[in-house]
């Protein structure tokens, strides 16, 4: 078993389709997830939008700017206000389920509740592998 991180930055399935057939990547997000949320609904959802609108597939960093910006909107309403400490205290209370996966902060500002995903390369494409949908 080989299992690497960063295929798709690589372009690995495009630029070795043999030597990579079933290799496993790691992944933040993968349009295949069943996450779900309010705002964007599920990965594949939010990546028909977002092909809509820029004529492109979304990258892992396209569906972490997306959810980042839903964070900020979700604190800016919870605090009720734009003053930073009251914005932050409401970022470190957020506790949201979204298309990205669910999003809680610690105490040291790490997303506790995101875990990675597992992509297998099967005919020159990423295949979701873990969690299975």
């Amino acid at each position: 078993m080989v299992a690497v991180t960063h295929c798709q930055t690589a372009r690995l399935a495009q630029e070795s389709p043999e030597p990579s057939a079933f290799v496993f990547c790691a992944v933040q997000w993968d349009r295949a997830a069943q996450h779900w949320g309010v705002l964007l609904g599920t990965g594949e959802n939010f990546a028909r939008l977002f092909e809509k609108a820029y004529g492109y597939e979304p990258s892992s960093v396209s569906a972490h700017a997306a959810a980042a910006v839903y964070v900020f909107a979700d604190a800016f309403a919870r605090a009720q206000s734009l003053e930073p400490e009251k914005v932050r205290d409401a970022i470190s209370a957020t506790d949201l389920q979204t298309f990205l996966g669910p999003i809680k902060f610690d105490g040291q500002d790490r997303n506790i509740e995101k875990s990675l995903l597992l992509t297998q390369i099967i005919d020159g494409d990423y295949d979701l592998t873990a969690p299975s949908g």
